[in-house]
This record gives C-alpha cells, sequence and structure tokens, in this order.
C-alpha cells in the first residue's frame, strides 16, 4: 500500500532557511482530556440553505412548535392534567428520586468508562489547561478541521489541520494549527503500547507538561522521534 505523502503539503508552511527533519500523519490519541467550554473558540453557526434544504428546516421549525391550545393562548385538557400533576408533592418527590437515580447511574458508568480508558490507553496528558500542553491542546482543538500532518524541522514542531471537511470531496485547505519551537521541547518520548494504535509518543515541555501524540503506525512515530534527537 502507497504510503501518504505528508512532506510536500508541510514544506508549504516553511519559513525562509528553515529545514523540514521529518513528516508524518497526525493521528489524534485517543482519550485526550476535553477542552472546557471557557476555554473553547466560538464557532460560526452556518447560515440557513436555500431553496428546498431551507423550506424544509421551516417546516420543521414549525412542527417543533407547540399547537393546539398553545397556539390560542388557551390551555388544552392534558395541559391542564399535566399541571395538577406536577403540583403534586408525591410525584415532584418521586421525580426527584428518579432524577437522582438516573445520575446515580450516569456517574458509576463515567467512572467505569474512564477506568477502562486509563486501563487501555494510560495517561494522556500531564499539566493543567495554562501549561505548555494545556495550551497545545487547545490550540489544537480551537484550530477546527481535520488534523492532518506534523512535521518537525530544525526549529520548531508544527500540526496542519484541513479544514475542507464534510461529506463533500475537496481539495485540501491546510492551516497551521499549532506551532512550538524546539526550544520549548524537552523531548520526544516513546510509548509504543500493546493495544492499537502503536505509534504514541509524548511530547514534553520544558515546563515538566507533557500531552500523548500519535502516529497512525509504530515505524512513523519512530521516525518523527529519531529526527528529533538527530538520528
Amino acid at each position: 500500500m502507497t504510503k501518504m505523502d505528508h512532506a510536500t503539503p508541510c514544506r508549504q508552511f516553511l519559513q525562509p532557511g528553515e529545514v523540514l527533519r521529518e513528516a508524518r500523519d497526525y493521528h489524534e490519541y485517543p482519550d485526550l482530556p476535553l477542552v472546557p467550554a471557557h476555554l473553547r473558540a466560538p464557532r460560526k453557526r452556518p447560515t440557513r440553505a436555500k431553496g428546498l434544504l431551507g423550506k424544509l428546516s421551516d417546516i420543521l421549525d414549525k412542527a417543533s412548535q407547540p399547537s393546539g391550545g398553545a397556539a390560542t393562548g388557551q390551555p388544552s385538557d392534558s395541559r391542564l392534567l399535566n399541571n395538577k400533576l406536577v403540583d403534586s408533592r408525591m410525584t415532584r418527590a418521586a421525580g426527584t428520586v428518579a432524577e437522582n437515580l438516573n445520575e446515580a447511574q450516569e456517574n458509576i458508568e463515567d467512572a467505569l468508562d474512564d477506568a477502562a480508558n486509563r486501563a487501555l490507553f494510560g495517561k494522556t496528558m500531564e499539566g493543567s489547561w495554562s501549561s505548555m500542553a494545556g495550551r497545545f491542546l487547545v490550540q489544537v482543538s480551537n484550530a477546527g478541521g481535520e488534523p492532518r500532518h506534523q512535521a518537525l524541522t530544525d526549529r520548531r514542531l508544527f500540526v496542519l489541520t484541513d479544514q475542507a471537511t464534510g461529506w463533500r470531496e475537496r481539495e485540501p485547505e491546510l492551516e497551521v494549527a499549532v506551532q512550538i519551537q524546539l526550544s520549548n521541547i524537552a523531548e520526544l518520548r516513546p510509548r509504543p503500547r500493546m493495544t492499537f494504535p502503536r505509534g504514541r509518543f509524548d511530547l514534553v515541555f520544558v515546563d515538566g507538561s507533557w500531552i500523548a501524540l500519535c502516529c497512525s503506525f509504530q515505524e512513523d512515530m519512530q521516525a518523527m522521534v529519531s529526527a528529533f534527537h538527530g538520528r
């Protein structure tokens, strides 16, 4: 199978005099922390489609609006019945108990999922959101699109993201999602695991924080690590 060329797209983003050492695919490592809502960049909402799609959206909006008595300002019989049920102390108490039980069950399920993910993938980041590792993940997440390539040069490590996403195939629209000067990197630490994917390595920063990066294949990860250490 012919491997994808990652060097050519990365060369387009080299600075004058900069030398590309290695370029490989960027495979997002599983179970990375979710960026908190207050650190996420706002997303632009797409404008409503015109023509048939726009009409369908209007129809769905109207269908989702209350009908019957609600439209005329008069409460329907079912609405009156629901109000009586809601006002009942016993109904409110039963609802509170059911809600607490559901929340407890969800917490248990989340804890089990977290334990399984830690056993499978290990710890994926060290450091707060203000650390170098935290800021790295925030920048990649806020860049949008799909991260495609990662490159190591004689000056920096950078990640390219493709903004041409969606169901319709089109030419890549690459942008630099994040870049780190080599002076801020302590090491690239190989961490191949027994589970797939085996191309994990940790990007360790000089402040002691680190984040798990990944290539699709172990040999690609090893090429990135070797390029950083000059072998």
